[in-house]
């Protein structure tokens, strides 16, 4: 399972967005599963934020969660996730706030919670990205959930629902993102330890774009990559930093992987 936090000013537009079509129409029988709050969802933001408005020196008193089960977890039911969402709530220290959990898909969940409680004490939310770590391991552990956090690909950064259903609009046969993974690691590994010019044109050949991030000393920090094909709705062409298509591929790694380096190459008698 993992945990997504953000942090805002308002529950109305988050609740909105929850019981709402969402972005692209994904959002499926969008419903209240749990919840110390009554009531419709216009009068569930009203509650939550009026309450809040009370510590009005607070900049972003709404505290966000989504838990999102791994793709390998059965589909839970909605009083499965209640308690999951109620166990975690209790455990962030949230338990005494006004709070609420909205599910609008088969694998996962949205907390809206005022950092507010309901005797008008502000609860901290420091390293709370940090704190929630161990909850949701343990919430994997009692429900016999995949550990995400292991399963998560760190190196290749996930490509999201949206882009994935924009890719197919476009025709492509997977996302661009992951095209590009494929086709710039082919040219780093066919130019190792030969130099950025053969890197830029096998690069070039594969049929990808690239431009370089110039630094303040004359030479390069990063590149960003796209494929010609890869344009957004007004047709402006998309380009994504070397870092968001694969952690592999920032430049201190690929500099590394593109000098030349006499001291790793084999022998000259190593057997073929």
């Amino acid at each position: 399972m993992i945990a997504k936090i953000t942090k805002g000013r308002r529950a109305d537009r988050a609740l909105r967005y929850d019981f709402g079509p969402g972005r692209d129409e994904e959002h499926v029988n969008p419903r209240l599963v749990t919840g110390n709050v009554p009531g419709t969802v216009e009068q569930l933001a009203h509650l939550i934020d009026a309450h809040t408005a009370r510590r009005s020196d607070i900049s972003r008193p709404i505290w966000r969660c989504a838990l999102r089960a791994a793709p390998d977890d059965p589909i839970l039911a909605d009083p499965t996730w209640a308690r999951i969402a109620e166990r975690y709530v209790t455990r962030m220290g949230y338990g005494n706030c006004p709070w609420v959990a909205v599910r609008h898909g088969d694998d996962h969940i949205h907390l809206t919670i005022s950092r507010v409680d309901w005797t008008g004490w502000l609860v901290r939310d420091a390293f709370d990205y940090h704190r929630s770590w161990p909850v949701v391991r343990d919430i994997e552990r009692v429900w016999k959930l995949v550990d995400a956090e292991e399963r998560s690909n760190r190196v290749a950064p996930q490509v999201t629902r949206p882009e994935r259903a924009a890719s197919r609009s476009r025709g492509a046969p997977r996302p661009e993102r992951e095209e590009l993974r494929v086709r710039i690691r082919a040219a780093r590994d066919t130019t190792r330890a030969r130099g950025r010019d053969a890197f830029e044109g096998a690069l070039t050949e594969a049929g990808v774009e690239w431009r370089t991030h110039p630094s303040a000393s004359g030479g390069i920090r990063g590149y960003s990559f796209s494929l010609p094909t890869w344009r957004d709705r007004d047709g402006g062409q998309i380009w994504v930093a070397a870092s968001k298509v694969a952690k592999d591929l920032c430049w201190p790694r690929l500099h590394a992987d593109l000098v030349a380096s006499p001291a790793l190459d084999p022998p000259t008698d190593s057997p073929a």
